[in-house]
């Protein structure tokens, strides 16, 4: 199966999570060049990054809005749930501690 590159990351961590979320939604996805990190100083750090990589089949735009719309839901303020009355962050769509539904807020 072929592979194609997605984007870049400045960190393992970032590129695992991109990937973990393109997983979610059923895209193909895997980090490459998760080690060059250590080759620093010989060759370019830009791109010696861990790179996201999807399967040429998969819609790029399609999994660029699927990162852009987690970052969009990680930058959401946090909210009150109204079960409990826990503070919750605002990436999350349901409380932790009962289980209520984040009442739905136009963004």
């Amino acid at each position: 199966m072929t592979m194609r590159v997605l984007m870049q990351c400045l960190s393992l961590v970032e590129a695992q999570h991109c990937v973990n979320l393109l997983l979610s939604a059923g895209i193909r996805a895997e980090v490459r060049n998760a080690f060059l990190a250590g080759a620093v100083g010989e060759i370019p750090f830009i791109e010696a990054g861990p790179q996201v990589w999807i399967d040429e089949r998969q819609d790029p735009e399609g999994a660029r809005a699927i990162l852009a719309e987690a970052r969009q839901a990680a930058a959401r303020p946090p909210w009150r749930c109204a079960g409990c009355g826990e503070m919750i962050e605002g990436q999350f769509t349901s409380c932790w501690n009962c289980g209520e539904v984040r009442p739905f807020a136009p963004d």
